[in-house]
């Protein structure tokens, strides 16, 4: 019996490594092989800061020299730089209240508090967003935290916060669910972003009534920025409950009353004062870009960038869709080994056979945590960014069925539709296109430095940011193909006798499909943290943003009345607004403050 179990595990596994294949030509085998291992447990999903991560960067570099390819950051192939990976509890985190209850004959000035206070990890637990520090003040509860007076509800209306601890219900009232106004302010960021421009000086979120009430949410690094302005933490219900004095009304009922009547139940609690201390350190780690060229033989000083990002999610991170927060490899065969394989099969192509133009072949770390490392190089380029004609970007190139690719970035240039017809010929591709040269992947850094990009996809698909992402999924034959007019792009972009022309697209309706927005701003956001604010890396052509004067490289630091810190601060003002609307916006540019009056359009 165990031999007959051991044969049909051979049997299957060889079934299983015929349908991973898929790979009939060198070429493909090849990609097959730099996926695999990109893809391996050794390398634990290649999140930025790790072990896996490096050993990723160094196996490019490998593949670089053998190919022949020349170093591109100053004599060296990899281009450090630093990000933050992570967030721990700090030694100094505490909840104390004193509550102070009425006795019969006794003065309250004479009546000594009761105290009651939370365990850090079991009754509660700090945001990875949260501000650090200690504040003091009087209690209120402002039910569901949301602020919509042009829905006629406001759980802050005739209610003061400021520097005072507001305790807010999770989510938003089930009479709400279908408002897409709700939703847009339900998130924790938004109501913290509310919280604090109301003057609050800390927020206390509690789970609603429910099977999920006494559970805390996993404590991690949120990706869209940490500095919330405001102190947060969650809490079991269990324990919030106890410090609402008797004489007032409990949580349940309060939270049922608003449920009954659609209008809000916020009130300060009697007698209650709370002290909170919050303290997170913040892990900064060192990762690298991996960059090598090929001279070109006419216009070596004139340079095509092929690039795409070899970062994953490691164990799963803050942006993982998988259904267990329990740490598990999300191995990133399509997202985006493929690409990245993609980017050394044609940089052994070009060794071989050089273009008139420098070529150069890049692979950038941190794309997951904002497109950090293309940032990275755009802001600091050993290469003149003027002496950049094209980024060709690959991103997801590894599960082409059907034969239909995306490419995106098709309005950055004139030229750019006639040239992929070119390289399709006789490539059988339904092929769509996008015109838009700002995108979730690296090209946006580009475009944002007005250097044409083109975007090469083959679509989402249910493994996305998954553990199931494997490398057995990629269809490596269809990835030969796709790298085949990838090849052909490229060569005709550095063999022309001009260079392409920069063209900004006029923006479009941008597509959301949680937010409810009814505007568009057109700003592309930078992802990083900036103490000052929400850094921009680039406008919209056409948009509001940029018919205010708005640019890239402003920190963005009020819109309207709410004060910018993050993104999170900017969709949360974005969707209290409706076209038409004009708003001052007010942004920082080399160090002078600027007020930009902006008209909000419709979407």
């Amino acid at each position: 019996m165990k031999r007959t179990l051991l044969g049909l595990g051979l049997v299957l596994a060889a079934l299983l490594q015929l349908g991973a294949q898929t790979a009939t030509t060198p070429e493909a085998q090849r990609v097959l092989e730099h996926v695999r291992y990109l893809a391996s447990p050794e390398l634990a999903g290649r999140a930025p800061g790790t072990e896996g991560n490096k050993l990723a960067a160094d196996y490019i570099e490998k593949q670089f020299k053998a190919a022949g390819l020349l170093p591109a950051n100053q004599g060296q192939f990899q281009q450090a730089f630093t990000l933050t990976t992570g967030v721990k509890l700090g030694a100094q985190n505490s909840v104390m209240f004193d509550v102070l209850v009425e006795r019969p004959g006794v003065p309250l000035d004479q009546t000594r508090p009761t105290k009651i206070g939370w365990k850090m990890g079991a009754d509660y637990q700090p945001y990875g967003f949260s501000e650090s520090r200690t504040v003091k003040g009087a209690m209120v509860f402002c039910g569901f935290g949301l602020s919509a007076p042009d829905k006629n509800y406001d759980d802050y209306a005739g209610i003061d916060v400021k520097d005072k601890i507001v305790i807010v219900l999770r989510g938003i009232p089930k009479w709400a669910e279908k408002e897409e106004g709700f939703k847009a302010l339900a998130s924790l960021r938004a109501k913290a972003t509310t919280a604090r421009d109301k003057g609050a000086a800390a927020i206390v979120f509690v789970n609603e009534k429910g099977d999920s009430a006494d559970v805390l949410s996993p404590f991690g690094l949120d990706r869209m920025g940490k500095n919330s302005g405001i102190v947060a933490l969650q809490v079991r219900r269990t324990p919030c409950a106890r410090i609402f004095p008797p004489k007032d009304m409990p949580m349940f009922q309060a939270e049922t009353a608003i449920e009954k009547d659609k209008r809000p139940h916020s009130y300060a609690l009697t007698n209650t004062t709370g002290s909170i201390t919050t303290s997170l350190e913040y892990t900064e780690s060192t990762t690298h870009n991996v960059l090598g060229m090929v001279r070109g033989t006419e216009r070596p000083d004139e340079y095509v960038v092929v690039g795409a990002h070899f970062d994953h999610l490691g164990m799963g991170d803050e942006n993982s869709l998988h259904t267990s927060r329990e740490p598990i490899i999300h191995p990133g065969a399509d997202d985006n080994a493929s690409g990245t394989a993609g980017v050394m099969e044609l940089a052994r192509r070009f060794a071989a056979a050089p273009g008139k133009r420098t070529i150069v072949f890049m692979c950038f770390s941190g794309e997951e945590k904002g497109l950090l490392g293309s940032k990275h190089f755009t802001n600091n380029s050993p290469i003149a960014l003027a002496n950049i004609v094209t980024m060709v970007n690959m991103d997801m190139i590894g599960r082409l069925k059907d034969n239909k690719l995306n490419v995106q970035g098709v309005g950055t240039s004139p030229g750019w539709p006639a040239l992929l017809e070119r390289a399709k010929g006789d490539l059988p591709f339904v092929m769509t296109t996008t015109a838009d040269g700002f995108g979730p992947s690296d090209h946006s850094s580009f475009t944002a430095k007005n250097i044409p990009v083109l975007f090469f996809f083959t679509n989402l698909h249910s493994d996305y940011h998954r553990p199931t992402d494997t490398y057995d999924k990629i269809n490596y034959d269809g990835e030969a193909m796709v790298l085949t007019m990838v090849e052909r792009t490229v060569r005709e972009i550095a063999d022309a006798a001009d260079r392409p022309v920069f063209t900004m697209p006029v923006q479009t309706a941008q597509k959301s499909a949680s937010t409810g927005f009814r505007v568009t701003f057109g700003v592309i956001p930078d992802y990083g943290d900036d103490p000052q604010g929400l850094r921009i890396t680039g406008v919209k052509a056409g948009g509001p943003a940029e018919k205010a004067g708005l640019k890239g490289d402003d920190i963005v630091t009020k819109f309207g009345a709410t004060t910018i810190k993050n993104i999170y601060d900017l969709t949360s003002a974005m969707g209290e607004h409706k076209p038409g609307d004009k708003i001052n916006v007010v942004v920082l540019r080399d160090g002078k403050e600027l007020v930009l009056p902006v008209t909000l359009e419709g979407k």
